[in-house]
């Protein structure tokens, strides 16, 4: 034992004249190209998932929520509300949550010119019927707003209209139709088809009219006064237009407090399944789909994100064989141009094995420093900087995903490469004959 730790001090003795007898540029640079590899390894993938981060987040903050309660498929709406709403306000660990109603709806904007067919101003998209400071509390729409305001309180006629609805903010502009010069304090015409019942007691002086069909539901219609435009990179909130809950249970004949969706948000570090079970539990799941966040992502973008998880393990992959490469190369061509002092060490006594363990000592010390300086420049800098400014595109708002798990696995694949790729060359060249090396002779 006293040998094997008496080789293992030499070998590390050796390690360090070596590194210090080398040139600070060369050292300098084999650091730096080391803590290039391991920032890609990390920042790389760390990208990828933070675009899928990015809009798991928008998803979660603007419309599910930690936990949202939406109608099964078979039905309209989710039955029992009323005694949802009972066991939710009964919950501590519930910061707030919102209701909304929805409903397909057909807007028409600047219906009074006079225009050809093909240039009529009308689309037809999703309506959702809010509480305008419960969904603010809960999504902070208000944050999405990119002229005008959100809606308030008692606003009966006011209308937030999503951009996936306008011409100026779409991409896709030219192949779907969408209405085009719509601002605030635009007049705009809303239909929507309810209950027959909805039109009773219903005059000209409420603003809504009613087209009735005999073999059809009725089709309500009633004008509202554009308030604000949102703006949002998740596009099932820019493709809906919003007005208060009240005035579009008038519109469906509505008289129940049922609701399609209920978007719940946890108080800090509280698991959605501490309210999730319970309701389960008390059976309401028979009457609604109750998912987490998580639970309840798009499929696409579940899809999209098992994808960037593939490219980001094949890109790993090749960081740890760049790192494989450049340590092996770096430390045979070290190895080979001291061949001679090694078969000198040899030749007086010193074992293979710790000439072997110097340069495995190399390895690690070019991929430790580097590795360090990689880790201070992403949590240090990178990471902050991103997180207080992330990277805005049109699709999502990316961040930078670097969990320090993922990091310390990370970090100790390349030091597991970096104990082969330190082995192996020095061994190739350790194991010449030390009559040759003393020689430099290339023949064993």
């Amino acid at each position: 034992m006293k040998h094997f730790l008496n080789t293992l001090s030499l070998g590390f003795f050796l390690a360090i004249r070596q590194v210090t007898r080398t040139s600070k540029w060369t050292t300098g640079l084999i650091v730096f190209i080391m803590m290039l590899t391991f920032l890609n390894l990390v920042a790389t993938s760390g990208f990828l998932v933070g675009i899928i981060e990015g809009a798991s987040r928008g998803f979660k903050e603007q419309w599910t929520g930690d936990l949202m309660i939406t109608n099964r498929n078979e039905k309209q709406y989710i039955e029992h509300t009323s005694d949802i709403e009972s066991v939710l306000t009964s919950f501590p660990q519930i910061k707030s949550y919102t209701k909304r109603i929805t409903a397909g709806a057909k807007i028409e904007a600047n219906w009074g010119e006079k225009r050809k067919e093909e240039d009529a101003n009308i689309v037809s998209n999703q309506i959702a019927g809010v509480d305008p400071s419960h969904e603010e509390e809960t999504t902070h729409l208000s944050k999405e707003i990119v002229e005008g305001k959100w809606l308030e309180d008692g606003d009966a006629r006011g209308i937030v209209i999503g951009s996936g609805y306008l011409k100026e903010y779409s991409r896709v502009a030219d192949l779907v139709a969408l209405l085009h010069d719509v601002h605030p304090g635009t007049v705009v015409r809303v239909t929507v088809t309810g209950k027959k019942s909805a039109v009773s007691g219903l005059g000209p002086e409420e603003g809504m009219t009613a087209k009735q069909d005999s073999s059809s539901p009725t089709s309500v219609t009633q004008d509202f006064i554009v308030r604000g435009i949102l703006n949002s990179k998740v596009q099932f909130v820019a493709s809906r237009a919003y007005i208060l809950d009240s005035e579009l249970k008038k519109m469906l004949g509505k008289s129940d407090g049922d609701v399609s969706e209920i978007s719940i948000v946890m108080k800090q570090g509280v698991d959605p399944y501490t309210v999730k079970t319970p309701l389960m539990d008390n059976g309401f799941g028979d009457y609604a789909k109750i998912n987490t966040a998580d639970e309840g992502a798009p499929e696409f973008l579940v899809n999209i994100k098992l994808f960037f998880s593939i490219i980001g393990t094949i890109l790993g992959s090749v960081s740890v064989v760049v790192a494989l490469i450049t340590i092996f190369i770096i430390i045979y061509v070290n190895a080979l141009t001291r061949r001679r002092q090694i078969g000198i060490m040899k030749g007086i006594g010193v074992t293979e094995f710790a000439v072997e363990f110097s340069y495995i000592c190399q390895a690690m010390f070019y991929v430790v420093t580097g590795s360090v300086l990689a880790l201070i420049i992403i949590f240090g800098a990178l990471k902050p900087i991103i997180d207080a400014h992330p990277i805005d595109t049109p699709f999502a708002t990316i961040v930078l995903v670097a969990d320090p798990l993922d990091v310390a696995y990370k970090f100790l694949l390349v030091m597991a490469v970096s104990l082969f790729a330190g082995y192996l060359p020095a061994r190739l060249i350790v194991k010449k004959n030390t009559l040759n090396a003393i020689l430099g002779r290339n023949t064993d």
